[in-house]
Parts: C-alpha cells; sequence; structure tokens
C-alpha cells in the first residue's frame, strides 16, 4: 500500500487513492478544525464572554441524574448546595433516583435532612435511563431554565449567573440551550491524562469550530443549561436514544433555537481511570453519534437552506464514519501487503510502505500538537502546556480508538434503529477512587480539579 511509480495497475491506482483518502481527512480534517477555532476565538470569543445579570436572576432547577451513585452523590449534591455564587432562593436541586441499588437512596435521605429547603428527590422504581429521568423530573420543576448537572460533575462557582447571561442579552430569547467547557478533574492514570488532553484540546477546539458557523452537534450531557421552553417544544429528551445530548442537540436546531458553547464556562467530571470504562464509554458515544445520524439527518436534509447551520455537521460526521470503517480496511491491506513483500523479498517496497507510514504519523503528531497548543492558550493561557508532549501521542491513539468504536457499534445501532429498540437505558460507570475522598468545603471556591 503506496504510491507506486510509473506503469501501475488500475488496482494500484485505487489504492493509492484510497490513501490519499485516509491521510488527507485526519490531517485536512484537523487544520479545519485548527482554522475555523482560530477565527472562532480572534473574531467572536472575546466578544460573546459571560456578562453580569442586568435583570435579575432568573429561577433555576438543577437536574442530576443518579443511578448507583454512592460515591460522587453527597460531593455533587454538597458542592451545589454551598459553592455556588447565586442566590440560595432562586435555584433548586432535583435529584431523580433511578432505580439505583446501592447506598444512593438512604445517602439522598440524608442529604434531604441536611438541605430540606430546596432539594427534592424523585425516584424511579425501574431504571429506564437519563432522559426518561429528566422528562419525569421536568413535571416537578420550578424554574424556566434547566441546568443538566450529571452526579460525577461540578460547575465552576459562577456558572449559573454565568450561563443565565446568554439567555439575557440581545437575542436570548432565541437561545434553547447553552453548553459549557468540559474538563478532567482527575488525573491520576495515563487513561485519565489522556482524556484531559482529549477535553482541553480536540473537544474544546472542535466546539468551538462548530461555533465559527453556528451549530453544533452536541451538549455536553454533563453541564448544560437548558429553556423549559425549548425542551417543552421538542417533545423532552428521547428515551430511545443512547446519548440524550446529541438528540436534543438536534431536535433544537431543527425546530429553530440556538445552540451555543460556552467555553468561560468550566465543568469538572470524573473520567473513566480504567482502559475498559473508557471503552465502554465511547461505544456508547459512538452509538449515540450513530442513531442521531441514521434517525435524524434525513429530515435536516429536507431542508438544507434552513438547516445550514447543521449542514456541515452532518458532512463531517457522515464522513467520519465511512472514514472509520475504510482506515482499519486498509490497515489489514497494508499488513497484508507488507507480509507479502517481505515474503518475496521487495524490501523497496516494504520500506517505502513504512516510509509513507511515517510521513502520516508525523504530520498528524504536528497537527495534534498544534491542537492542543492553542486549546491550551485558549483555555487557560497556555497553564496546560505541561501536557504538550503527551499530545502527539494521545492523538494516534485517539484516533484508532474512536474509529474502532464506530465500526464495532454500527451493526448493533442499525439494528437498533431498524427494531425500534429503546438505546437509552445506562448503568453508572465506575468512579474514581482518587476524587472519592475530597472533601468540598463550604469556604472553598477552588475549581474542583485544582
Amino acid at each position: 500500500m503506496t504510491f507506486s511509480p510509473a506503469g501501475t495497475t488500475t488496482g494500484d491506482w485505487f489504492m493509492q487513492i484510497i490513501i490519499f483518502v485516509l491521510m488527507a481527512y485526519p490531517i485536512v480534517g484537523g487544520c479545519a478544525f485548527i482554522v475555523s477555532a482560530v477565527y472562532y476565538h480572534c473574531f467572536l470569543e472575546r466578544h460573546d464572554r459571560p456578562r453580569y445579570l442586568a435583570r435579575g436572576e432568573p429561577f433555576i432547577t438543577i437536574l442530576v441524574p443518579a443511578h448507583n451513585e454512592e460515591e460522587e452523590i453527597a460531593g455533587t449534591v454538597h458542592w451545589l448546595e454551598n459553592q455556588l455564587n447565586y442566590p440560595a432562593d432562586k435555584y433548586e436541586i432535583i435529584v431523580v433516583d433511578d432505580a439505583s441499588t446501592d447506598r444512593t437512596p438512604s445517602i439522598l435521605a440524608d442529604l434531604q435532612r441536611q438541605y430540606p429547603r430546596n432539594l427534592r428527590v424523585i425516584t424511579i422504581v425501574k431504571n429506564r435511563g437519563k432522559a426518561h429521568a429528566f422528562n419525569v423530573a421536568i413535571a416537578y420543576a420550578k424554574g424556566d431554565f434547566l441546568l443538566s448537572n450529571d452526579a460525577d460533575t461540578k460547575p465552576n462557582p459562577d456558572a449559573l449567573w454565568q450561563y443565565m447571561s446568554y439567555f439575557e442579552r440581545e437575542g436570548g430569547q432565541n437561545v434553547g440551550a447553552v453548553t459549557g467547557n468540559m474538563l478532567a478533574a482527575n488525573r491520576t492514570t495515563l487513561v485519565a491524562l489522556a482524556q484531559f488532553n482529549e477535553l482541553n484540546s480536540i473537544i474544546g477546539l472542535i466546539k468551538r469550530s462548530q461555533m465559527s458557523y453556528g451549530g453544533l452537534f452536541a451538549f455536553s450531557g454533563a453541564n448544560t443549561m437548558y429553556r423549559k421552553q425549548a425542551v417543552l417544544d421538542v417533545g423532552g429528551w428521547h428515551a430511545e436514544q443512547p446519548t440524550e445530548d446529541i438528540a436534543i442537540s438536534w431536535d433544537m436546531q431543527t425546530a429553530g433555537w440556538r445552540a451555543l458553547f460556552a467555553p468561560a464556562i468550566r465543568f469538572f467530571l470524573d473520567c473513566p481511570e480504567g482502559l475498559g470504562m473508557l471503552l465502554k464509554q465511547r461505544r456508547r458515544w459512538s452509538s449515540g453519534g450513530i442513531y442521531v445520524l441514521l434517525t435524524k439527518s434525513a429530515g435536516l436534509l429536507k431542508h438544507p437552506v434552513r438547516n445550514f447551520r447543521t449542514m456541515p455537521i452532518i458532512f463531517d460526521y457522515g464522513l467520519s464514519v465511512v472514514w472509520s470503517f475504510l482506515y482499519w480496511i486498509s490497515l489489514a491491506l497494508f499488513l497484508i501487503s507488507q507480509v507479502y513483500f517481505a515474503s518475496r523479498g521487495n524490501w523497496e517496497r516494504f520500506d517505502h510502505n513504512w516510509y509513507m507510514v511515517g510521513i502520516f504519523v508525523a504530520i498528524e503528531m504536528v497537527v495534534g500538537t498544534v491542537q492542543l497548543a492553542l486549546s491550551s492558550f485558549f483555555n487557560d493561557r497556555g497553564r496546560s502546556m505541561k501536557y504538550l508532549l503527551f499530545a502527539p501521542w494521545y492523538m494516534l491513539v485517539y484516533w484508532m480508538v474512536n474509529t474502532w468504536t464506530v465500526c464495532v457499534e454500527f451493526v448493533p445501532t442499525t439494528r437498533k434503529v431498524l427494531a425500534h429498540r429503546d438505546g437509552g437505558m445506562w448503568k453508572s460507570p465506575a468512579r474514581s477512587r482518587s476524587l472519592h475522598d475530597v472533601q468540598l468545603d463550604r469556604g472553598n471556591h477552588r475549581d474542583p480539579a485544582a
């Protein structure tokens, strides 16, 4: 598998085209993300930062889904009760206990006694998933705005008023949801550190890139502020979807609501610390993306002009699914061809193929390094630059893990769509032991990841 000299067959030229596509997509795509993210940061982000509220603080309902969250739920509720810089009488917390079988119910009972004024617990007998839990809770929510906050997630202390500033400003009546900047709280293992680099570089950069043309592929399920009216307008969260945050993002934008990314609003979540849990998480993410692509893209493509903001999202994600299959097929063909050339003693072709692979890897590592350097500057003025040497190697693993999960989940997800099976059931991942014993004192206003 390489670029051949003159006189090659049609099959050789076809293989060369495949190689070019495989090499070009991640590199060209990465460069496109960089250029559009820089454009957003330089011309839009600096003028789009949160502002102090001028019309008072609207009432907010914080929705916390919980299924077997005995290790995290107490710390999260304490943080939301004590650390947010927002009037205590202007928000409430609703924890939805979705059929927990561990100590979560007893912990929540203790927390209700400690915070009787604005903590409520809704208990669901049968586990139906996060989207179903939210759809039940919205009937009890007093606020016109709903903050989705996972049981392992802690927003920065100013997050509530910062979120609300986007709804208050000119044109804010058209904003359906605002999602914040997701960062990792734990960096104690190589897997957790890898995710810190991903969230700090790739995810943030991609969302900035998408905001340059005004659309978002997904909200963050861990922390997003929704306008209740917009949620009701699109029929709530879809319980059949594996990832409710992707689905409702597409629904809102299709219905004409604006979806915004607010990079200045930080929230910190507990990332999987083991490779097994990471792969399970990524398989669910891939399944959710494929499910949405198969069920919602046709409706969007019927009105491309009206949905112009989502057209690049559909094109990019659809291409990434195709590329994932091409990647593994080409890798298999490459290895087979290398074995063939080695067995025939054709060391010139053997070495040249590895030479071409080396060029691809080197370019991809450079692109990944630029991505992390820029994102580090965008997010924290370079304080996370100390992880720069780790980034290029992670970029290579990132592509392989994500392409693998897409290929593994494509057929099962397609079957779910065709059979109209419920894809929203959930099982909470194993939580980080490194964060379990962290005490969040009332007077401590530092970021959870500090």
